[in-house]
């Protein structure tokens, strides 16, 4: 063993002893998970909107159109945003979270716009069962 350490370095004495450390969470990843997981929802309604064919009936109109590009445009790019603000770190970190679940939110009040129309909801739901409307305009 002692040849073993020599060659290695140090290790640490959390290794040596056996114990596992798991990280610790705190009220602000607590806080980003609960935006990943709005986002995640976000991303399998356009995902269902898109693969069930009622993205045509949606094209139909122009004003459900436009609501349903700009979330599928800006859902995509709240992913990659998403991505960037988990590898960042102080005031940055928290200014694009802060911004992407500024965007959630509006993204969340188109979506139940679209939805209000009474065109995609009720297959949605019997597909994906996740998905929960309240009337509020959030998912």
């Amino acid at each position: 063993m002692k040849k073993v350490v020599g060659k290695l370095g140090s290790i640490p004495r959390a290794a040596m002893s056996g114990v596992i450390e798991f990280p610790q969470f705190d009220e602000a990843s607590e806080r980003e998970r609960q935006i990943e997981i709005r986002l995640r929802d976000l991303t399998v309604l356009v995902a269902d909107l898109s693969d069930s064919g009622f993205s045509v009936l949606l094209a139909e109109e122009a004003s459900t159109r436009e609501a349903f590009d700009e979330i599928r445009v800006k859902e995509a790019a709240l992913r990659w945003i998403v991505r960037v603000a988990k590898h960042s770190a102080g005031p940055v970190r928290e200014k694009l979270w802060s911004d992407v679940e500024e965007a959630i939110l509006g993204l969340e009040t188109t979506a139940g716009l679209l939805l209000d129309s009474g065109l995609a909801w009720p297959y949605l739901t019997a597909v994906n069962p996740r998905l929960s409307h309240d009337g509020s305009g959030r998912l």
